[in-house]
């Protein structure tokens, strides 16, 4: 999975959204917060995808602590170099 920062995302936008469309998602970091640009299928029925919404809302996050996303960066770099 790559990563990078707005600044780098913002002049490549259209290719990171090709290589998402394609199943190579990127990770993109803002002020210590991750957005995760993937390609998304919507569900055949309205009261599905707000049924995934809730359920995303109701679910359990993991805390992102320094230690947390500096594991995550690693994790993040050393999967872009392979």
């Amino acid at each position: 999975m790559k990563t990078c920062t707005v600044s780098e995302a913002k002049g490549k936008l259209g290719e990171l959204a090709d290589s998402a469309i394609q199943g190579k998602p990127t990770v993109i970091v803002r002020g210590g917060k991750l957005v995760i640009l993937q390609a998304y299928e919507l569900p055949d029925h309205p009261d599905e995808f707000d049924a995934l919404i809730q359920a995303g809302k109701d679910s359990p996050h993991r805390a992102l602590t320094p230690k947390v996303l500096g594991d995550i960066w690693k994790r993040g770099r050393a999967l872009a170099k392979e």
